[in-house]
């Protein structure tokens, strides 16, 4: 299995978006298409079967269908599961969970403009002010459209409601990482990884930036998490070049096969390294590689663009 950053956390955000109390034992094929067992076939599966009942009351439909939608989603099937929240939200237009799912699907197609996605989460909070999940994913539209500070307030109130929100915990440390203040990222990134290492695992090389961009060792930052990653798996030849385990040329060599989005963050996290060994020159020329492959939504384009990326 290979870590794809922006994939991995969809996922995860797919599934906390509809995730319910845990049961041994679900009832019926309603009940568990709705609790989701983080399988993507056997969750479609079982929403399909549900929605086949006679005489569905529609807010109970709307409900099976957004989760049959997150689901196909995590199944590479956005296109079908658009158009599984189009007819969720037409039974019930007061749905935070669809409003919040429609935009996770449309910004990781990356063809859907930015407005439309940040109306979706505007409707999600303006049902739901609580939604603390719609929150950390509305700081993440507004750290990708460069508005800091409305970023920082979605942040901070998500995390005034839930402390332990991991992605807005993410998506904060990308914030200060983005504005220079390493010392902080680095406390953010601890604490999402102390939290959610396998939701947010390449945090870790985020953490390892941070710190060698303070001039620290950046293989220490990463020594108690080195558990997760085995070898050959992406993003362990990242990480193997943090601890002095690989070269440059691993990670290119395992670079080279991969889709855009990996070799994007490779690209990143390269740059980093060298910034950490004092090598500008390498350093700019893999960030300008991060910049020509990575999606906008992607945090290290976000940050590849500015101030403090070179």
């Amino acid at each position: 299995m290979i870590w794809r950053f922006y994939p991995a956390v969809l996922a995860a955000a797919l599934i906390s978006v509809l995730a319910g109390p845990a049961r041994s034992q679900p009832m019926n094929d309603g009940e568990a298409c709705l609790e989701g067992s983080g399988r993507a076939h056997l969750d479609e599966a079982y929403c399909r079967r549900a929605l086949g009942m006679p005489d569905l009351p529609g807010v109970q439909r709307a409900a099976l269908l957004t989760a049959r939608a997150a689901a196909l989603a995590r199944l590479g099937e956005s296109g079908a599961a658009e158009a599984e929240l189009g007819h969720a939200l037409a039974l019930n237009p007061d749905s935070a969970q669809a409003f919040l799912l429609r935009a996770l699907i449309r910004r990781g197609a990356g063809e859907v403009p930015y407005p439309v996605i940040l109306a979706d989460l505007n409707r999600a909070i303006a049902l739901n002010p609580y939604f603390v999940r719609a929150l950390a994913q509305r700081g993440a539209m507004y750290l990708q459209g460069g508005d800091w500070a409305a970023a920082l307030a979605d942040f901070d109130q998500a995390l005034s409601l839930r402390p332990q929100s991991s992605p807005a915990l993410f998506f904060k440390g990308v914030l200060r990482f983005h504005q220079g203040r390493f010392a902080q990222a680095e406390v953010l990134f601890r604490r999402v990884l102390a939290l959610s290492p396998v939701q947010h695992p390449i945090a870790a090389l985020w953490l390892a930036s941070a710190a060698g961009r303070r001039g620290n060792s950046g293989a220490a930052a990463l020594a108690h998490y080195l558990w997760w990653w085995q070898d050959g798996l992406w993003p362990a030849p990242l990480l193997q070049l943090w601890t002095g385990a690989a070269n440059v040329d691993d990670v290119a060599a395992a670079m080279a096969e991969a889709d855009d989005g990996i070799r994007a963050q490779g690209a990143f996290f390269l740059a980093q390294w060298y910034l950490a060994q004092g090598d500008d020159s390498a350093a700019r020329a893999w960030m300008e590689q991060a910049r020509r492959l990575a999606k906008p939504f992607m945090p290290e384009a976000i940050v590849a663009g500015g101030p403090h990326s070179e």
